[in-house]
Parts: C-alpha cells; sequence; structure tokens
C-alpha cells in the first residue's frame, strides 16, 4: 500500500515473524525497527462429538479435541441441567465419559472450546434406551 503501509489479507499462521520496511532512494536505504507479527487462532474443532445410543446402565462417551492459538480451553456442558453427578469424567484428551447412563441422562451435550481470540461449539445427542 502507498505511504509505507503492509497490510496482509486473510492472515495465515506462516504470515507471523518480524518485519522491516526498507526505504531506498538515490542517496541510500534505511530501516525502520523490527516489527512483529503474531497470528492468533480461533478455536475450531480437530474432532466433533457423534450421537449416541446407549443402554440404561452401559457407559457413554464424547470425543472432542480443538486446537487454536492460544490453545483453547475445553469444557463440557449438558444443554438442559448439569452432567451427571458423581458418573461422569473429563478425560485429559476432552473425552465426556458418563458411567452407568440412565433416562434422566438423555439430551444434547455441547464441547465448548474458547480461548481470548473466540469461542467454538459442538453437540451431540445422547439417547437412553431401557429394555425391559
Amino acid at each position: 500500500i502507498r505511504g509505507g503501509k503492509l497490510m496482509i489479507t486473510y492472515t495465515r499462521k506462516n504470515d507471523a515473524g518480524k518485519y522491516v520496511c526498507v526505504g531506498t532512494n538515490m542517496v541510500g536505504e534505511r530501516e525502520s525497527e523490527v516489527a512483529e507479527l503474531t497470528v492468533l487462532e480461533r478455536p475450531s474443532f480437530v474432532k466433533r462429538p457423534s450421537n449416541l445410543a446407549v443402554t440404561v446402565d452401559d457407559s457413554a462417551e464424547f470425543k472432542c479435541e480443538a486446537r487454536g492459538d492460544p490453545v483453547p480451553t475445553v469444557r463440557w456442558r449438558k444443554d438442559d441441567g448439569e452432567l451427571p453427578k458423581a458418573r461422569y469424567e473429563i478425560r485429559d484428551d476432552h473425552t465426556l465419559k458418563i458411567r452407568k447412563v440412565m433416562a434422566g441422562d438423555m439430551g444434547s451435550y455441547t464441547c465448548v472450546a474458547e480461548n481470548m481470540v473466540g469461542k467454538a461449539e459442538a453437540s451431540a445427542t445422547l439417547t437412553v434406551q431401557d429394555f425391559l
């Protein structure tokens, strides 16, 4: 752009780095101070949870993997209430596991990935079948 301005549209991770403006004319050359560009990335999903249908007393596992820069925090919520108390765990890989599923666990579960740049959500439904 005119006037010594640099504009990068649709930035990518590999645009990050140090930039120097160099001005030249017939008597010489002059460099600006170094300007560093950091490119942050909104959260996005590498792996989204899938709908599940399980039988009462079985376990259910929803997988969720997100990326972004800075690395997003990942949490789970149940859209119509709380996660089943004392029967769920969230593993290091952000997988939500529900043990001894009950009929009341049916519903939509949402994986929320968030960093300072933005937030992304992905949901899946748990259906519980009771074969008596």
